[in-house]
Order: structure tokens, then C-alpha cells, then sequence
């Protein structure tokens, strides 16, 4: 018997001999501080909230910085996103230091005790008077036919202070590639050629107001991006565009654009026509309906006119063809920006926007109805006295139950404003942190 035992232990001690030497040791984690910094110094902050995603999008570490301005992770190799913002209050000014890099590799370490520094620059946003509150563009699905249903759409400017602000010299455009995962020409080694350039590559078309627009305190306009008409009566799914209040992105006067889905109410005022100088060849402004990176500048029409007719100011990196003109908007114009994801393509999407401009995406499922709606700032909300009493809590248009996301706040803003309060929005230049996926755009009622 002790025999038999003996031979039984040496044959098990030896199969897990072998099992041992097949199976290679896992790399190590490594030590990654993460240093934050801002005009070349250090940003010796306790508290900032620091992200480290990974490539994939399956996972995020947060962790927040020491009074060095340091927060330190424990990471696998592999490539990674960090990001961070910090919102304080300067002289009187909201500001808003905010922070990204894309594409931060970690290699397994050396020894035990190696650890990886890791510098991540900040740059600092000052509070806007005029912001995006609102972009809807995936459409809706028809259900009479399951088609996709994609002319209804729409963006919301907010005045996101208690004074009258001028939207007059307001204008809108979307930057090339057209989708976030789409061939990106400007990006070279996971870096943007024009990351430190003075322009930003605005591609199919810049639109401006025709008339002068202001918006009262706590109020906005509806723009509608292509067909200003009631879509309901069509696609009951859809949303109501026709209302004389809302402005319309018209082809009126616009030789280039015949596209069909060009039409506008009568109840829509010509002064209500937005117009715009094609300089990218096509029938139609053909904004993304999957992941757009749109933006809003300030600047007078006579001169956004001049910057979009200027052939010497049109970049070519694209193309040489009139299909590939792209303008070059200049960076200190813009006002107001959001990265936009496909939900189905996010490992296959890069941004578009320079950090100093946007960090951070939205994402987002598109033929569902949803829009990028713009999240409550709470603290800022809560602190306004003529707000007690009206705040609508519980929130339910949020998507986190299809992979989506929702407004941090909990605060209902669309029924917090019918309730009579005024709501200020999120305002730290990272769409990570300003959007999420709206389940109902905010006009269908």
C-alpha cells in the first residue's frame, strides 16, 4: 500500500510539474501615477477625479489625485484612455480644467516596484453664455414600415445665464470624417494633425442666422437641421417641427442643396431661415446620423461668408476633389463642441476635436430615437434661491438600461423648467461629463 501511495504522489507531483511549466507567469500590473499639470506646471490639487479607460470601452478605473496633484492606478499592459476635469471658481468665473489623452500604452514593468509617470496636461474652459443643450440627429424608426427615419433633425441653443444673451453671429458646422469611426486622414500615429494648429477641419458646409436672435435668460432656440415641419404626421414616432418659434437651416437661396428632404411650415418666418455656402460638393448637408462631431462658433457673417469662399483657406488632406474641400474654422471661433460615438463602433472610434476644444465622446444608438442631451450641473442648480420648491428629482430618461448612459444629476431638467425652474447645464468642454443618451428627444411630446 505505501508503495502504491508513493507512486500515486510522484505521478501527481509530476503532472503538476508540467502543468506549471506549459503555463507561462502573467504579467505583472505596473504602477501608473498619473500626473496632472496645467501651462507646464504641476496641478497640486487634492481630490480630481481622475478615468483611465481601456481601449475596448469595456472598463473604467477612477481614482483621485493626492495633494500632488497625483492619483496612481495599478494596470495590466495594455492601451489605455485617461481623462480628468476639475470645475472651481476664479475671480468670480466658473472654470472648468479638463484633460485627455487617447492612446497611453503600459508595458509590463521591470521589476515589481517600477512605476510608470504619466504627464497629463490640462487645459482650462471658461464658462459660455450660449451652449448646445440639445443635438437629435439619429432619427427614429418608422413603424409602419421599420425603416429608419432620419429628416427630423434638430439642435437646441441654450442661454445658460440669467442675461439676454446675442446669438446673432451664432453658426454651426460638423467636422471630416463625417463618423468618428470612419477613415480619419488627420489623425497620424493616434495624433491629430491639427491638434496644435489654429484651426479645426469644418467639412460640407458652415450655416449662420440670417436675422438677429436673442435668447432671454434660461431660454433657448430650436434649430431644425433639415425639414422644419411637423414629421409626426408622417412618422408618428418622430417629432414636431413646426412651430414658429424654431429656425430652420433652409436651402432657400442655396443653388447646391435639391435634396428632397429640404421643406419647411408655413408657420416658419423667412427671418426664421438660416443660410449657409456650400463648400464641399453634394445635394445636402449630409451631417452624420450615427456619430457627428458638431460644433457652434461665434463670428460675423460677412466673415464666416469670406472664410468659406476663400479657396487659399481650404485644406486638401482629404482630397483634391470639390467632394473633399475642408475649411479651416478658426479654433478661438468656437464656442460649444460635441464628440459623438456610434454605440455598435466604439472600438473603432478616435476623436475628432483637439483637447482644447473637447475630451471625453458621447455615445450613441441612432434610429431609436434618442438624442445627446445635455446633463444638469447640480450643485449650480441647487444653489440658484428662486429654484426652491421646483426641482424635479428622478430622473428617467436615461439609457444605462440599453448600454447607454444618464444625467448624474438625478434632476429632471425638461420637467424642473415646466415646473418653473431655471436649470444650469454642465459646462467642462468633455462630452464624456456634459451628455448622455436621451431615451425621448426633449421636442417630442
Amino acid at each position: 500500500m505505501k508503495q502504491k501511495f508513493n507512486i500515486v504522489v510522484l505521478l501527481s507531483l509530476a503532472i503538476l510539474a508540467a502543468a506549471c511549466e506549459k503555463k507561462p507567469a502573467d504579467p505583472l500590473p505596473r504602477d501608473v501615477s498619473v500626473q496632472l499639470s496645467y501651462n507646464s506646471s504641476l496641478l497640486q490639487v487634492a481630490g480630481i477625479p481622475v478615468t483611465v479607460s481601456d481601449a475596448a470601452g469595456t472598463f473604467t478605473l477612477d481614482a483621485a489625485t493626492d495633494a500632488n496633484g497625483v492619483a496612481s492606478f495599478k494596470l495590466n499592459p495594455g492601451v489605455y484612455s485617461v481623462s480628468a476635469t476639475y470645475v472651481t471658481s476664479e475671480d468670480g468665473m466658473r472654470m472648468a480644467y479638463n484633460g485627455s489623452i487617447a492612446a497611453v500604452s503600459v508595458s509590463a514593468p521591470g521589476t515589481a516596484d517600477e512605476v510608470m509617470l504619466l504627464d497629463l496636461p490640462m487645459t482650462l474652459v471658461e464658462s459660455r453664455q450660449i451652449i448646445i443643450k440639445e443635438l437629435y440627429f439619429g432619427g427614429c424608426t418608422n413603424p409602419e414600415t421599420s425603416k429608419g427615419y432620419t429628416e427630423d433633425a434638430y439642435v437646441v441653443l441654450y442661454n445658460n445665464s440669467d442675461v439676454e444673451a446675442d446669438a446673432s453671429d451664432v453658426v454651426f458646422g460638423f467636422l471630416a470624417p463625417y463618423n468618428g469611426h470612419g477613415n480619419n486622414k488627420f489623425r497620424v500615429d493616434d495624433n491629430l494633425l491639427y491638434e496644435n494648429e489654429s484651426w479645426i477641419p469644418s467639412y460640407g458646409a458652415i450655416w449662420w442666422f440670417t436675422a438677429e436672435v436673442k435668447i432671454p435668460a434660461w431660454s433657448q432656440v430650436v434649430v431644425a437641421i433639415f425639414s422644419a415641419i411637423d414629421h409626426t404626421a408622417t412618422v408618428s414616432t418622430s417629432v414636431n417641427l413646426a412651430d414658429p418659434s424654431y429656425y430652420w437651416m433652409s436651402n432657400s437661396g442655396v443653388a447646391q442643396y435639391t435634396n428632397k428632404k429640404y421643406a419647411a411650415s408655413d408657420v416658419i418666418a423667412t427671418n426664421h431661415y438660416l443660410s449657409c455656402y456650400p463648400f464641399t460638393q453634394g445635394n445636402a448637408w449630409a451631417m452624420s446620423n450615427s456619430s457627428p462631431a458638431f460644433f457652434i462658433g461665434q463670428i460675423p457673417f460677412a466673415d464666416v461668408d469670406a472664410l468659406c469662399k476663400d479657396t487659399e483657406n481650404y485644406d486638401h488632406t482629404l482630397g483634391t476633389s470639390a467632394a473633399m474641400n475642408v475649411v479651416k474654422f478658426p479654433k478661438d471661433k468656437v464656442i460649444g463642441a460635441i464628440e459623438v460615438y456610434s454605440q455598435p463602433n466604439l472600438a473603432k472610434s478616435a476623436p475628432r476635436f483637439p483637447a482644447d476644444i473637447n475630451s471625453g465622446y458621447v455615445a450613441i444608438t441612432n434610429n431609436q430615437g434618442y438624442s445627446v442631451y445635455r446633463n444638469v450641473d447640480k450643485a449650480a442648480t441647487e444653489a440658484l434661491p428662486e429654484n426652491e420648491g421646483k426641482l424635479v428629482y428622478g430622473y428617467t430618461q436615461g439609457t444605462e438600461d440599453v448600454e447607454g448612459t444618464t444625467d448624474p444629476s438625478g434632476i429632471d431638467a425638461e420637467a424642473s423648467i415646466a415646473n418653473g425652474a431655471h436649470i444650469v447645464y454642465s459646462q467642462t468642454n468633455n462630452s464624456t461629463n456634459d451628455f448622455h443618451q436621451r431615451k425621448t428627444a426633449s421636442l417630442k411630446k
